[in-house]
């Protein structure tokens, strides 16, 4: 007489099987909810600092500019900068570089005096003229007509104060401001922020 062995298996039921996952959903839809807030947190950051990099440049190249300028001049509606600078690299057409094609490319040598005011600094009669303007949410540099975006960035980057010491034209003071956007529910929330000021001399400013 032979022993029979009967293996009992059981399975989930179908209430079972329904509850676990509508818990996987659940902890699914937690984990791409926080990993979408996560992203978008990393991408508002950023663009955060990518904004601020661009609000640096742009002091940067208006404060170089503006201590080599012998002239600036600002827009009535602030929205324009013209600097007049001398032209320290020979190139070509220049008088030196017709008479030493060789020169192209090189700094121009100064000359110094003294003047009743103090010491003069002369870089020659020919200058470059050097323009900053607003272009849309651009700033652009053009000097002697030739264009360089200089920041761009989509209603990031909005130049609030440009002023000019018209007096004496010795100094310029600069603000610029911008404005990180960060959207929540298809609404854009702007938030006012990072304001860089910025003084700059001119020091090539001819007196006497």
């Amino acid at each position: 007489m032979k022993l029979t062995h009967h293996s009992h298996q059981s399975g989930f039921t179908l209430a079972e099987i329904l509850t676990a996952m509508a818990i996987a959903v659940v902890i699914f839809a937690a984990i791409i909810t926080a990993s979408l807030a996560m992203q978008k947190s990393f991408n508002a950051v950023d663009h955060y600092f990518a904004t601020h990099i661009q609000q640096v440049r742009i002091i940067d190249y208006l404060n170089r500019d503006v201590k080599r300028a012998l002239i600036c001049t600002t827009s009535a509606n602030q929205q324009t900068v013209t600097l007049t600078i001398p032209k320290y690299i020979i190139q070509s057409g220049d008088a030196e570089a017709v008479s030493n094609p060789s020169l192209v490319g090189a700094m121009r040598s100064p000359t110094i005096s003294t003047t009743t005011s103090g010491v003069q600094v002369n870089y020659g009669t020919a200058t470059s003229t050097v323009v900053y303007s607003i272009n849309g949410a651009s700033i652009l540099r053009t000097e002697d007509g030739v264009v360089t975006t200089i920041a761009s960035s989509t209603d990031q980057l909005v130049p609030t104060t440009i002023d000019t010491d018209l007096a004496n034209t010795e100094k310029t003071t600069m603000a610029v401001t911008f404005q990180p956007i960060f959207t929540s529910g298809n609404v854009a929330d702007e938030r006012t922020g990072t304001t860089v000021f910025s003084l700059a001399y001119l020091r090539n400013k001819r007196r006497g």
